[in-house]
């Protein structure tokens, strides 16, 4: 892929299935990988940043007031919670962005950040197991999503 992050979130748009994971550093797209073990082919799509927490809850919170449908309900894992449906304002009902949509674009530019180097947890979590966003409590990055597991010697 020339722009992996541009080009996933179109796949999933068009009804491309995906999943992320943080700790193996890997996305697949309808069964493949595009990234396995932080390997892929082609540009990330994003530039290393000096304010990767900021980008995060932004699309947290656009995430969080996403559209509902029967296929974002079907997923089995998600790193983050949104707001059911019920609790959507009309505001929400009206603009907010797919779910799906939604999801893709925070999973997966967290999932860059960690390759990138931008996200460094002893720079905003030094000594903790988690992280809260100070703006948005219900969004939380665990330690072991971010820090690659140290191997027993």
């Amino acid at each position: 892929m020339q722009n992996i992050y541009y080009e996933v979130i179109e796949k999933v748009q068009n009804g491309a299935k995906f999943q992320v994971d943080f700790q193996q550093r890997s996305l697949k797209i309808d069964g493949k990988y595009i990234i396995k073990n932080g390997e892929y082919e082609g540009e990330l799509g994003i530039e290393v940043s000096d304010t990767p927490l900021l980008t995060i809850a932004q699309l947290f919170l656009r995430y969080q007031h996403s559209l509902p449908s029967e296929r974002s309900d079907n997923k089995r894992y998600r790193y983050f919670n949104p707001l059911p449906e019920h609790e959507l304002s009309d505001n929400d009902i009206l603009y907010g962005e797919p779910r799906e949509t939604a999801q893709i674009k925070l999973e997966l530019y967290v999932l860059i950040m960690i390759l990138n180097g931008s996200l460094k947890w002893d720079e905003f979590a030094k000594d903790k197991w988690f992280w809260q966003c100070p703006s948005a409590k219900e969004l939380i990055i665990l330690k072991e999503w971010v820090e690659p597991k140290k191997e027993n010697k």
